[in-house]
């Protein structure tokens, strides 16, 4: 796997648990000026791994007698809309609260709920929200009495000695990159034209926020798995798909046997997976925005699913041509009647509803990759593929 990594000039870190035996792969360096060699004491930007650490914190207080799955969200926040959604509802994204980024920076998480309206009736679908799990968070701190940070370190880090996870990451940081489709190489995060304004919403925790070593997150899950954070009863209700996603729980992520999440941010990404047959343990973290499917490729390598990473670590883009005009807007035949709507500047740029315009490059004839992501749009065939699922979509008036 050494050489594997290299030979795809792999930007990261990699820590894998198999049969009792520990392998630990390095590469790279912590920042664009190349100052500081990754290392085992780096600290990654975890991002959404973050939510399976919060939904330990909320079931710790559960289990505690200070919390209960079906407390209304109502009971810490005023939400005159979702009177009804409860902490199992966060926990599994059943909401229906929309997702706070992309909204006014001016107001509070709590003042956009209070006046936000929902996307579903409560269980009715099961739709990635962000803002589940900032409110999480505020309802930990508002029920342990503690900070975010202070609960994490006491209950999380402490009790396992994980010196470097923390929300308040120091000189070890990663610090994230960006990739510069036109000159073809990588750039500071700020420093990204289309995606820099997604940093304003980097103050928000629970959702994300946490930095740690990748060893410090396989700790994590193994701890999580032997019951040693909450009892293995607890674990094993996490683990339960609900009726509307056999995917996900209760902030993990569900593939077959292994367990986990994924994760990314601005330059950044990870993931980190237990296997409940064979207990196997593999974090993977990079400070480099990467092709989504070249990441994957390589978590599928190290489970043993394929022998070679094929994808690109970037996706070669094309030009634009006069017919490439696909601007306007959209709705997905997906039963939410999802909307989206594709504009211009230099690039192509595609915006959903409550969430922050990203580019739209295209890659072939008629199809576009949603930058960072692993969706695309197919405009021959009308239709919206996201991680393979195909929706189709129709055009709706401008309003």
């Amino acid at each position: 796997m050494e050489n594997l990594l290299q030979n795809i000039s792999f930007n990261g870190a990699v820590y894998h648990e198999k049969n009792g035996q520990i392998k630990q792969y390095y590469h790279g360096y912590q920042e664009i000026a190349k100052q500081h060699l990754i290392s085992e004491n780096t600290q990654f930007n975890l991002a959404s791994l973050s939510k399976m650490i919060t939904a330990v914190m909320a079931f710790q207080l559960i289990e505690k007698g200070q919390v209960r799955l079906e407390d209304k969200l109502s009971k810490w926040f005023n939400v005159p809309h979702f009177t009804e959604v409860t902490v199992a509802q966060l926990l599994t994204h059943t909401s229906g609260i929309p997702e706070y980024i992309a909204e006014d920076l001016s107001i509070s998480v709590e003042s956009f709920v209070e006046a936000a309206l929902p996307q579903f009736v409560p269980n009715a679908y099961w739709s990635y929200s962000n803002t589940n799990y900032v409110l999480l968070a505020k309802m930990i701190e508002e029920v342990s009495g503690l900070t975010y940070e202070t609960y994490l370190q006491q209950y999380i880090a402490e009790p396992l000695n994980l010196a470097h996870m923390t929300t308040q990451p120091t000189k070890f940081e990663a610090q994230g990159q960006t990739y510069d489709y036109e000159k073809q190489q990588y750039q500071k995060a700020i420093d990204d034209r289309y995606l820099r304004e997604a940093e304003k919403y980097n103050d928000e925790y629970g959702d994300g926020g946490i930095y740690a070593t990748v060893r410090e997150v396989a700790k994590f899950l193994k701890a999580f798995w032997e019951g040693r954070y909450i009892c293995k009863e607890t674990v094993q209700l996490i683990l339960t798909p609900t009726d509307t996603a056999e995917h996900y729980g209760y902030g993990f992520i569900l593939q077959d046997e292994w367990v986990g999440h994924t994760g990314g941010w601005i330059g950044c990404s990870a993931q980190a997976f237990l296997n409940r047959s064979t207990e196997e343990v593999i974090v993977l973290a990079t400070n480099q925005e990467v092709f989504p499917q070249y990441e994957q490729e390589i978590m599928d390598c190290f489970m043993d699913k394929r022998d070679a990473v094929e994808a690109p670590k970037h996706v070669v883009i094309l030009p634009l041509a006069n017919k490439d005009d696909i601007t306007g807007r959209y709705e997905l035949d997906d039963g939410l009647d999802t909307r989206f709507t594709i504009g211009k500047d230099n690039q192509l740029i595609i915006s959903f509803e409550h969430q922050l315009p990203v580019p739209l490059f295209k890659i072939d004839e008629s199809y576009y990759w949603v930058r960072n992501t692993m969706s695309y749009v197919d405009a021959a065939n009308q239709l919206f593929i996201d991680e393979g699922v195909e929706v189709p979509y129709h055009r709706v008036e401008m309003k």
